[in-house]
């Protein structure tokens, strides 16, 4: 039986043999390359060797590695769970070939993989080779026994491989298989057409790279050529399985049968099986995604498997399950994946509650939502209108979370569609917008330079007059903002901050795990703000742990160490950078703190953390799901300033509670239980005032939790005395009941200075049921 763990070793091994260096396959995160959202080909790490930029150990390699084709120009999304071979993520088995082999030995090579070790029947393949590539065809018909009627001529837009709008790419040379070789074929030349259909799947191709896309459009000859070949390893093992689908296979079917069962609804394969295989699909890319930590976000790589969760759960409600499923998928792909990506086996548990929470998240809104597209469907049909406003599109995503894409789905499936011209202009609007409120927040945030500092130049003198306990870099963090301080002591200030960042990013990852990133920042002179993914709150016992381990490595006078290195040399390190920014490979700033945090950094830090004092975490809180931020102060001065605030505002607070409870204790006949018979609590105003101040923060922090507690009591037992009383005097209020003459209805209009709002309006109920006529206007007093 050829599962796909024995075909991928058998395809390994064979390359192994043949000199290739077996390589792992990357994180499907491109790494140091912002020009692709995702990895969607094999041969993505080693794009540098076949610009000329970069070199291997090694000249020939094979792996296989998983690739993600959701968005760009290679986005097959709306295909998948339509049929049985489109995916929005697979295992892409290749080979590679570093200015060594070239056509002669890939082409060989792949008719023995394929039918000495596959044992594939040679008359069921079919190759297809560009039509200006003479070498190729004859290559066929001399180093292989393939059928030369077999062999196909396509033009480039099927037969000329590019990775992208620019970059590596060259003719390639498809091999296709035959799934219904007793049928007798049409007695004429095969075309592409041909190929394309439902007879044919494309198993391996073969790309000879030899030229360098420019954004002209310019093909540039390599300095040296290349192999780089790919063979899906789920339409291969559909084939060796002899299944009709990539979801038939062992790597897709187990998850499809486990929908079965928590659904109760059987899979079909034809139309009625999309939902199966969409939510089977989906799940495994959400897998990977997390796996590689991306968080669920809303925009970016996050923004896709966010989309692409919503799109599965869309999919699982039309299987009747309104409840979180697609976490309980997890076990299953892990159990099919996780002995070759060992990300997904050390990340199970942080994908399955990752995914619990996103679940629970929008299943919250999801039929609210839905029951919004049907209302637009019904006026789009009354109206007799195909085509739903870009607008309307645009507060549905806004609104309700819906992906446009989701929304598309949904009114395809009812035959309309959407204006995306206006939806498009919408959603420019709306970046626009936020562009504008980020500028004018960071314009509050920037603290402009004094009139004396403004003839201020940056030059190594300046720097030069700084102290020496500082570590100064001129240029800027990538991304960021830059600001010039002649003033030493805000230059401190700023150093502390920003120092303290990477403690805190340290401590982050420390106690809640590697998947935390950072999602943006902002240091200043007194403050530090950062943004990272997470998925969900962290309690107050984890934030003191936090705080206690950052402060810990303060005291512990870690050297802090800067120096430039290159980009490899950062990485083997242990260097943390961002996912997909671009970094000089040549140059990088590595920033070091002990053994606790290394990090790619172009900002001014102290050269030991005890130079910062101490730290204080002043606010936990979510920017949006899946990205949290915590702002925080450090240096004594500050941390000091913040801490005196909070307890003046405890104070005030207190004062105020017990002004209140007071009030509210006066004529209220009622035992009053022994947690609340402090003798504080029965403290007139100056006395309380007095013993707040010989209290600690700790203590007034516990008193804030007794006076609530206190008040809580206070008014429930005052609610309940003025229920009894007005069920009393309900008699009384009845005879100031004026009829309205000639009519049948009643009025009344009083002032009761006893009652606040919640009495007033259990007042007007009970009246109001035993006179149904009856116009109120009732007076109170709030507390």
């Amino acid at each position: 039986m050829w599962t796909s763990q024995r075909i991928r070793e058998a395809f390994i091994r064979f390359f192994e043999e043949k000199q290739h260096e077996s390589v792992p396959g990357i994180s499907i995160v491109p790494d140091n390359d912002p020009t692709l959202l995702f990895v969607n080909a094999g041969m993505n790490q080693f794009k540098d060797v076949f610009l000329g930029e970069g070199v291997r150990s090694y000249s020939r390699a094979v792996n296989s590695q998983c690739c993600v084709r959701v968005s760009g120009k290679h986005n097959d999304l709306e295909d998948v769970g339509h049929d049985g071979t489109h995916l929005t993520s697979f295992e892409m088995l290749g080979n590679w070939s570093f200015g060594d082999y070239y056509k002669k030995e890939a082409i060989t090579w792949a008719w023995e993989l394929l039918t000495d070790v596959f044992l594939i029947d040679k008359t069921c393949l079919y190759v297809t080779v560009f039509e200006d590539d003479d070498e190729a065809y004859a290559l066929w018909k001399s180093e292989t026994d393939v059928d030369p009627a077999h062999i196909i001529r396509c033009d480039a837009k099927d037969n000329f491989w590019e990775m992208g709008a620019t970059g590596p790419c060259g003719p390639c040379s498809e091999l296709h298989i035959d799934l219904t070789p007793d049928k007798q074929l049409v007695d004429r030349d095969l075309t592409q057409a041909d190929l394309d259909g439902d007879r044919f799947v494309e198993l391996w191709n073969l790309v000879f790279i030899q030229y360098n896309r420019q954004s002209d459009g310019e093909l540039i000859k390599l300095p040296q050529t290349h192999v780089d070949t790919g063979a899906g390893l789920e339409r291969l093992s559909a084939y060796l399985q002899k299944k009709n689908s990539a979801y038939r296979t062992d790597l897709l079917f187990p998850i499809i049968q486990l929908i079965e069962k928590l659904t109760n609804q059987p899979y079909y394969d034809d139309e009625r099986g999309v939902s199966h295989r969409v939510m089977a699909d989906h799940i495994r890319t959400i897998c990977f995604g997390i796996g590689d930590m991306i968080m669920p976000a809303n925009d970016g790589r996050g923004y896709v498997l966010r989309r692409l969760l919503r799109r599965a759960l869309r999919y699982a409600k039309q299987l009747n399950y309104d409840q979180p499923i697609l976490y309980q998928l997890v076990p299953v792909v892990v159990e099919s994946l996780g002995p070759y990506f060992n990300s997904l086996r050390h990340s199970e548990l942080l994908i399955q509650k990752v995914v619990k929470a996103e679940e629970e998240s929008f299943l919250s809104t999801l039929s609210s939502g839905l029951a919004r597209v049907d209302e637009l469907i019904v006026s789009l049909s009354a109206d007799k209108q195909v085509l739903l406003s870009g607008r309307e599109a645009f507060k549905l995503y806004d609104t309700y979370g819906f992906p446009i894409d989701l929304t598309q789905v949904l009114l395809k499936e009812r035959g309309f569609d959407v204006d995306m011209v206006e939806y498009n202009s919408c959603l420019q609007a709306q970046k626009v917008m936020s562009r504008e409120q980020t500028q004018v927040k960071l314009a509050e945030d920037q603290v402009s330079l004094s009139q004396s500092r403004s003839g201020v130049t940056v030059d190594n003198q300046l720097f030069e007059t700084l102290p020496l306990h500082l570590s100064i870099y001129t240029d800027s963090a990538r991304g960021g903002e830059a600001r010039l301080i002649a003033d030493p002591i805000e230059k401190m200030d700023m150093a502390r901050h920003h120092s303290v960042t990477h403690l805190l990013h340290a401590a982050l990852r420390h106690f809640l795990g590697n998947h935390i990133q950072q999602a943006g920042s902002l240091v200043d002179t007194d403050r530090l703000r950062f943004d990272f993914t997470h998925f969900e709150s962290i309690s107050e016992a984890v934030l003191k742990d936090i705080e206690i381990w950052v402060n810990d490595q303060i005291q512990s006078s870690l050297d802090i160490s800067t120096c430039i290195m290159t980009l490899s040399e950062a990485k083997l390190k242990g260097a943390m950078a961002l996912f997909g920014e671009k970094y000089d490979a040549d140059s990088v700033r590595v920033v070091e703190m002990g053994d606790v945090s290394i990090e790619l950094c172009g900002g001014t830090h102290v050269n030991n953390t005890v130079l910062i004092e101490t730290f204080k975490i002043v606010s936990e809180s979510a920017i949006s799901a899946g990205t949290r931020r915590i702002e925080a102060v450090a240096g004594q001065q500050y941390v000091s300033a913040y801490l005196n605030e909070k307890r003046s505002k405890h104070y005030r607070q207190l004062i105020k509670q017990h002004e209140i409870c007071s009030r509210l204790r006066v004529g209220l006949d009622v035992t009053i239980p022994m947690e609340f018979q402090k003798s504080y609590f029965q403290m007139d105003r100056s006395q309380f005032q007095l013993y707040l101040e010989s209290q600690s923060e700790d203590e007034l922090v516990e008193l804030m939790g007794l006076y609530s507690g206190y008040r809580k009591f206070l008014d429930k037992s005052m609610n309940h005395m003025k229920s009894n009383s007005m069920s009393q005097s309900l008699d009384q209020l009845e005879a100031s009941i004026e009829e309205i003459c000639s009519s049948t209805f009643k009025v009344l209009a009083i002032d009761l200075p006893d009652y606040d709002m919640k009495m007033l309006k259990l007042l007007s109920d009970q009246l109001i049921n035993k006179y149904p006529n009856l116009i109120m206007l009732l007076g109170g007093r709030s507390q």
